[in-house]
């Protein structure tokens, strides 16, 4: 226990270089006499090419506006440091936005909510609003209220929705918002023995009828013996930067602590419900050499269930070489093509949310213009013309065009042409090109203010990154997708609430990911008398994630848990199906 207990804290506060945003292109808020000229001059464009980014947009758009610009910290590494300046912070040498994050307990899309100006990236020098710092309402409030800082497409709406609270009782508690909800606002919600009262209760309400059936029947005599490998990478270790990365923007090392941590509460958690857990934690140092000795010197015959490796080709790896059953805890384009008996996907391929999106469009199609935006990528045309026949089998089907971009340009001539303006239409967007989909986007909210659209797409990736909510919300935007963060508030305020106090910071993504993968597949084993009867008992809803476990005929167990949901024009999130 101490070794693992010094092991987290090692982990927690070692340097960690944090790569700048690897975003091609960023979004940039036009100033009070700025032209696309001035700003192509600015980025070393054309003012033509700037113009293709943002179709639709005037050469002298009006003050706030928001466009896209190529990203000049593309591909460079940058690092940041935070010193007092007059109730700002100053950027200095050697410090990361994480750390940021973490020193003064809010997450990285607070400080970039709150310093728009972090969208192109952190530079030294650069003077920093911390939302805590610089919001009328104390800190210290946090011990009475519940709190909440204001992000990038709150509304006062969304926020007495959200928190089952007025706009009166929200203005009482917070008088500034009288002058308006400003980014980086820290607000009062409600007193927290209100929300305990709310709450009280609700520890065993999971709301499973909502999505699937999986009942809790834990078994408190039964021992559950657990392995999470994951890359701690002590090896590495030491007090030079580090240079390790993992996907876009975030340092492997910063992953692997934040899933370490939610996994860690999930565990903690139901130990507090009374179950009996062993946990062995492995570290495989993001080494075959490293696995391959774990495997072959460490008995899993006891082992219930290993959760991890990080990556889905270790995880297969491991489960080809024993017999215990192993968790694959995040997505992977390579999981489609590699299973083995024992492999648990956690995350749902790539085909089912086709297939939801699709059903949904085919049970509830009623002669609607169906316009198909694609890109010119060559690998995305089998997929386009696939969906594109599934389409055309629909029922009484009346027209479907596709649009493609020439040079990453859409002319908005083409919407005019294509969309049926005395009628309704869907919009489809196939692409993951942010070109492609800010072009489609920026041509689209011209006309939702006269037109009946409705937007689609197979999921919201980083290609609507740079797009404000606001913009897909005027045109209905829905998309499949196996996260229901903003569907389940109330377990997700409990739960940030509990991680900041143990933590003293807000959870990521990954954080939340450990968690749910962690507190889910142990509640199956222990309601379940085999591993396989707890998964396949039913759809789960946790935290962010859906759980609906299939077995395949030739293969591993698969997530199917993927659900429909829109945004509205006032922001909300609705579950379509």
């Amino acid at each position: 226990m101490k070794k693992n207990k010094f092991l987290l804290l090692f982990l927690l506060f070692s340097v960690a270089i944090v790569f700048a945003q690897q975003k091609k292109y960023v979004s940039y808020t036009v100033k009070k006499g700025e032209t696309l000229r001035s700003i192509a001059k600015e980025y070393d464009l054309s003012k033509r090419d700037l113009k293709r980014l943002n179709p639709g947009v005037d050469s002298k758009p009006e003050p706030k506006t928001i466009i896209i610009v190529p990203n000049k910290n593309f591909g460079k590494t940058v690092v940041e440091i935070i010193e007092v300046d007059n109730d700002l912070y100053t950027v200095q040498p050697k410090e990361t936005l994480y750390g940021i994050s973490k020193k003064f307990g809010v997450t990285i899309d607070e400080l970039k909510a709150a310093n728009l100006e972090l969208e192109n990236g952190v530079k030294i020098g650069m003077k920093l609003v911390i939302p805590n710092q610089s919001s009328p309402t104390d800190v210290n409030d946090s011990i009475n209220y519940l709190l909440h800082t204001v992000i990038k497409d709150d509304t006062v709406y969304n926020l007495t929705k959200r928190y089952q609270v007025t706009a009166e009782n929200l203005l009482k508690l917070n008088p500034i918002l009288s002058e308006g909800l400003k980014l980086g606002m820290l607000l009062k919600i409600k007193p927290k023995e209100i929300l305990e009262e709310e709450e009280e209760g609700d520890e065993d309400d999971e709301d499973y009828d909502e999505i699937g059936i999986f009942k809790e029947q834990l078994n408190f005599d039964k021992e559950l013996n657990v392995v999470i490998m994951l890359p701690y990478q002590l090896n590495k270790i030491t007090d030079s930067i580090r240079d390790i990365s993992f996907g876009k923007g975030t340092s492997l090392l910063n992953i692997t602590t934040d899933f370490h941590l939610g996994a860690k509460m999930a565990i903690d958690s139901l130990r507090q419900k009374g179950l009996k857990i062993n946990v062995q934690y492995l570290d495989t140092e993001n080494s075959n050499y490293k696995l391959q000795y774990l495997v072959n010197t460490i008995n899993f015959k006891s082992t219930d269930v290993v959760i991890g490796p990080l990556f889905f080709d270790k995880a297969y790896w491991v489960a080809k070489h024993i017999k215990t059953p192993v968790m694959a805890p995040v997505f992977s384009k390579k999981q489609d093509s590699l299973s083995t008996n024992n492999l648990i996907k956690t995350s749902p391929n790539l085909e089912v949310y086709e297939n939801k999106l699709l059903n949904y469009m085919r049970d509830n199609y009623n002669g609607e213009t169906i316009v198909i935006v694609n890109d010119e990528k060559p690998e995305n045309q089998s997929k386009l013309w696939r969906i594109v026949n599934k389409i055309k089998a629909f029922d009484s089907i009346q027209k479907v065009v596709v649009i493609k971009p020439k040079d990453g340009f859409i002319k908005s001539e083409i919407f005019s042409k294509k969309l049926d303006t005395l009628s309704k239409n869907w919009v489809f967007i196939i692409s993951d090109e942010i070109v492609t989909t800010a072009a489609a986007v920026n041509n689209l909210k011209t006309y939702a203010a006269d037109v009946d659209i409705r937007l689609f797409a197979l999921n919201k990736g980083s290609n609507f990154d740079n797009i404000e909510n606001s913009f897909l919300g005027k045109l209905n935007f829905a998309f499949p997708t196996s996260e229901t963060i903003g569907i389940r508030d109330r377990f997700m305020m409990r739960f940030n609430e509990k991680y900041k106090s143990t933590n003293f910071a807000f959870p990521t993504k990954y954080a939340i990911r450990g968690f749910d993968v962690t507190y889910d597949t142990l509640i199956r084993i222990a309601s379940s008398d085999s591993f396989e009867n707890g998964l396949t008992a039913g759809a789960s809803s946790r935290l962010s994630s859906v759980f609906n476990y299939d077995k395949k005929i030739f293969g591993s167990f698969e997530n199917t848990g993927v659900v429909l949901i829109q945004y509205t024009k006032d922001l909300e999130i609705l579950k379509l199906e």
